[in-house]
């Protein structure tokens, strides 16, 4: 609705329509945007309110949605769903069921606001089984998040399955280790967990690569197979673009309900990369156990504090007006 409809429908008298609860913000963003999030960009977090326990010298987990945030109340709901969970028992199992459910409520904020999304213009979410473009970037988790994915390769994956999957982790920790995004995504490599082009670990893949909807498949295998073009130019990496924002929005909540759970508990809550956390669980069957312990195990697997350390020096090739174009749209 226009500014001129608006005021025709005040003179009329008629009440102004309201936005709903979570209503979407304007615009979206670009390839590198949504690539930068799952390997754990954030925005610069404001403090988070001091805790009594533990006492700490380290930097807040993360951002904490205001007051007036459409998903504070998730954000509070997954923090106290795990900080519940964990002063209840250390058990691994009880651990992976609590950010299974926070997953899970994550999911429902985005499904109940998707439709209105989706809808706004055209075309649709471009997303489907089959299409996996966004898997052969670096992603970034909450450890919490990794003993669930741990806990349930270890129950739902044959031997057999377990055994290829290690072994595709191994090789994959092995050719990562200490690179940046851009040198990472030069390999072109996909995710251990990808099989015949579909993630063997859906229902509990990590948060952030939920919040990775497209509607341009194109762009995304652009982004893919284009990573020196995507990483220079910081205008295409950030710009509007095909991915609307509103499930990072949500996802940014959720995982800050994990990350504060965790260090209220006294647990390390620092974000780890996906691989190389996996590689220690699996090599180590009692590491989820030793953390919930509050012993470092992670400590190899720590995202770098500045994750495109890499990139520095990237090349800059001529833009492409066809790319620019795509990415300048707004979600």
């Amino acid at each position: 609705m226009n500014r001129k409809d608006r005021r025709r429908q005040a003179k009329a008298g008629v009440p102004a329509a309201q936005e709903p609860a979570g209503a979407p913000l304007p615009g979206g963003f670009g390839a590198g945007d949504a690539f930068a999030f799952l390997a754990g960009a954030r925005p610069a977090p404001p403090p988070v309110p001091v805790v009594a326990r533990p006492r700490t010298k380290a930097p807040p987990p993360s951002t904490t949605p205001s007051d007036k945030s459409p998903y504070r109340g998730l954000f509070v709901a997954i923090q106290n769903r795990v900080l519940d969970a964990l002063r209840t028992s250390r058990s691994v199992a009880v651990v992976a069921r609590a950010v299974a459910d926070s997953a899970a409520l994550s999911d429902r904020t985005w499904n109940e606001i998707r439709p209105a999304i989706e809808s706004r213009r055209q075309p649709n979410f471009a997303c489907a089984a089959g299409c996996s473009w966004c898997c052969h970037q670096q992603v970034a988790l909450e450890p919490v998040e990794a003993i669930a994915i741990a806990r349930h390769v270890e129950t739902h994956f044959t031997a057999g399955e377990r055994a290829a999957v290690k072994q595709r982790i191994d090789a994959l920790a092995e050719r990562t280790r200490g690179l940046g995004n851009l040198a990472w995504a030069r390999l072109k490599t996909p995710c251990a967990f990808l099989i015949d082009g579909k993630c063997s670990i859906y229902e509990v893949r990590p948060l952030r690569c939920r919040a990775v909807y497209s509607r341009d498949a194109e762009h995304c295998r652009w982004a893919m197979e284009s990573p020196d073009e995507y990483f220079g130019h910081r205008e295409r990496r950030l710009g509007s673009g095909p991915y609307p924002i509103e499930p990072r929005h949500i996802v940014d909540a959720a995982l800050t309900g994990l990350a504060v759970a965790a260090r209220d508990f006294g647990l390390s809550w620092k974000t780890l990369t996906f691989m190389a956390a996996m590689k220690i669980l699996l090599d180590q069957p009692d590491a989820a156990q030793r953390y919930l312990a509050g012993e470092p195990v992670f400590a190899t697997a720590l995202l770098p504090d500045d994750e495109d350390a890499a990139t520095i020096g990237a090349p800059s090739p001529a833009p492409s007006s066809h790319r620019l174009a795509k990415s300048g749209d707004s979600a």
